[in-house]
C-alpha cells in the first residue's frame, strides 16, 4: 500500500490526498508534526523538508507535482491528467500556475494568526505526542521566528501575496464565467483539485476537518471576507461538497 506523509494543515498535502481519493487509490496517511518532520523528510525526500511525500514500493516521491506525475506514469487508470494532448497541456499549465499561489496562501494566512500563540500551537500539535506538544509550546517564540524568517512576513511581501491571491481568484472567476463545472474539459482533473486544495485554507469549506474549524475561520475572517461570495468561492464549496458525497 502507498503511504502518504503529510501535515494536517498542509494544503499541498490536501492536494495529493484528494488526487488519491479521486482516483480510487488505496493509501495510508501518516501525519507528521511540524518541525519534528524535518529530519525524516530530508531522509525520505532528499530535496528539502516539504510535505507531502509519497512512499511506494520503489522509494519516495516528494512534492505534489512530482507525485502527480508519478501517479500518472505508474498507476493504471489514473485519470486526472487527460490523454488528449491539448487538454493535458492545459491541465498541466493550469496546475503549475495554481501551484505558484500556494506559498502566497501560506504567507497571507499566517500573517494574521502567527502572533496568536495559543491558536497556532494548538493547530501545530494536533498530531503530536505529549513530549512534542510540550516542546512546541515551550519553544514557540523561537519556532515562530524561524517560521517568520523562512516565509517573510514584512508588510510588502504580505501585500504582494494578497495581490497574487486576488489575481488568481480573478483568473478563476474568468474561467468559470461560462458556467462550467470543471476548469478543463468535462471531468474532474488535477487543475480542479489544485485550485480547490490550495485555496481551501482561505475559503474554509465545511468538509475539511482543519479549514472548517471555528478557531481557524475566525482567525482568517478579516483577511478573506471580501472573497467569500466570489463565483470561485462558491464553485470551490460545490466541489468540496461533491467530493464529500462521493467518498462518504
Amino acid at each position: 500500500m502507498l503511504e502518504l506523509y503529510t501535515f494536517r494543515m498542509s494544503h499541498f498535502s490536501e492536494k495529493v490526498r484528494w488526487m488519491l481519493d479521486a482516483a480510487g487509490i488505496e493509501y495510508r496517511e501518516i501525519r507528521w508534526t511540524p518541525f519534528f518532520h524535518a529530519l525524516p523528510a530530508l531522509h525520505h525526500g532528499r530535496i528539502g523538508t516539504t510535505v507531502p511525500i509519497l512512499r511506494h514500493g520503489g522509494g519516495y516521491v516528494q512534492d505534489s507535482t512530482r507525485i502527480l506525475m508519478w501517479l500518472d506514469s505508474n498507476m493504471p487508470g489514473f485519470h486526472l491528467l487527460p490523454r488528449d494532448p491539448a487538454l493535458r497541456k492545459r491541465v498541466l499549465e493550469m496546475e503549475a500556475r495554481l501551484d505558484r499561489v500556494g506559498a502566497h496562501v501560506i504567507r497571507y494566512a499566517y500573517s494574521s494568526i502567527l502572533d496568536e500563540a495559543d491558536a497556532v500551537t494548538r493547530l501545530w500539535t494536533l498530531d503530536a505526542g505529549p513530549l512534542q506538544k510540550r516542546f512546541i509550546r515551550a519553544t514557540f517564540p523561537v519556532l515562530r521566528e524561524i517560521f517568520r524568517r523562512k516565509l517573510g512576513f514584512d508588510a510588502a511581501r504580505v501585500a504582494r501575496s494578497r495581490q497574487a491571491i486576488s489575481d488568481t481568484l480573478d483568473f478563476l472567476d474568468a474561467q468559470l464565467a461560462d458556467g462550467r463545472e470543471f476548469l478543463v474539459g468535462d471531468r474532474l482533473s488535477a487543475a480542479d483539485i489544485t485550485a480547490c486544495a490550495l485555496l481551501a485554507p482561505l475559503m474554509g469549506p465545511d468538509q475539511h476537518e482543519m479549514y472548517s474549524r471555528a478557531d481557524f475561520r475566525t482567525a482568517l475572517a478579516p483577511l478573506v471576507s471580501d472573497w467569500l461570495q466570489r463565483p470561485v468561492a462558491q464553485w470551490l464549496r460545490r466541489r468540496y461538497r461533491h467530493r464529500h458525497e462521493i467518498t462518504a
